[in-house]
Parts: structure tokens; sequence; C-alpha cells
């Protein structure tokens, strides 16, 4: 069984300010945390983006990519699953900016898909659900014509009986960044997060 990841970096961090994607958490840009955490775990992985500086670091680290003009977060989704190699089985979904997600979880998330492969597989703390959220390949078509504007949450939601949840061991794995407070709160949860692990 072969499992794909698209990071979708496709917002243009209006309520941010600026490129959030490009945002420099600790020492690296924030889109690069779950690069890093990923790496290695996945038979394929596409970052699709609108950011012309996000292009040019995938680029770089010679990632795979594609960069679009489109506005909707249905086309991010289309273009990730259009992208995806034949052989994928089953393929995760996970915004850029969402950098505290485990090397971890993504594994035991792996895992629980590969041990049932016809869910889907989500990210959760108690009652909370979040991202990453994995697809089986037979509903790869319904998230290809998602309604305009939709994300996978669409999908899941008409499939709930599908849905198996991961529990992750920290609820900062599943916040993402919209402002510059979500930004600051972070780092202060990072560096909470690293003075527990001295």
């Amino acid at each position: 069984m072969k499992v794909g990841l698209v990071i979708m970096a496709s917002g243009l961090g209006k309520r941010f300010g600026s490129n959030k994607l490009m945002a420099c958490l600790k020492d690296k840009p924030l889109i690069q945390w779950i690069i890093d955490a990923s790496d290695g775990l996945f038979d394929q992985k596409i970052v699709v983006t609108r950011s012309c500086s996000v292009r040019d670091l995938c680029a770089k680290i010679e990632f795979q990519y594609i960069c679009h003009e489109l506005p909707l977060r249905s086309d991010t989704v289309r273009l990730g699953v259009n992208a995806l190699s034949d052989d994928i089985d089953y393929c995760f979904f996970v915004p850029g900016d969402q950098p505290l997600i485990k090397r971890e979880t993504l594994l035991r998330l792996i895992e629980e898909a590969k041990k049932n492969p016809e869910k889907i597989i989500r990210a959760g703390y108690n009652d909370t659900v979040g991202s990453p959220m994995g697809f089986p390949k037979f509903l790869f078509e319904e998230l290809i014509n998602l309604p305009e504007g939709k994300g996978g949450s669409a999908v899941s939601r008409k499939h709930e009986e599908l849905i198996r949840v991961v529990q992750v061991t920290d609820a900062a794995e599943l916040i993402d960044i919209d402002t510059i407070e979500d930004f600051e709160l972070l780092k202060n949860r990072l560096e909470q997060m690293e003075g527990q692990s001295l």
C-alpha cells in the first residue's frame, strides 16, 4: 500500500498580514516544519501553493510542488489529488501552517491507514478533530469534485461511518496559524514544550 501526502500551502495569509508560510519559527520557515517532519515517511509528497517563495523553497530542496493561481480550497485539493501517481492508494492532507505535528504522529496515522485502508483517518485530541486527514483511493474522485471552496471535511461529513481518529499526544499538534497572535502563542508553546523535554 502506497501512501501520499498533500501539503496545502495556498493561503495568502491576509489575516496574518504577510506570507505566514515563510515566517521564521525558530530557525526555519513555518512550512519547513511539516516538510521535515514528513521526511522519508510517504511514497509521494506534494506541496500545492500560490506562493512564489514557497515554490522557490521547494525547488531548492527538490520537493515536488504545484504552483498555481486558483483561489479556492477545493482547487488546492483537486490539484493535489490529480498530481498523485497512479499507484498511490491512500492520501493524507495537511495544512502547511501546522508546524507542531510530530513525526511520530504521522507514523501512527500511516500505520492506522495501512491497517484500515478503506477508512478516513484523521488526527484528533480528545473530542477535537483536525488535520492531517487521510482518504482511501475510492474517495479521490469525490475530492476532485468538491463543491467550490470546500475542503476534505465536506467528503468526511458524507462518510462519517468511515472515520477513525488517531489521538495526538499534545493539543498543540493540531494548531494552525491564521494571525500574528496565533504565531506568537505557538512560539511560546514551542518554548514550553522544549523546556519540558530538557
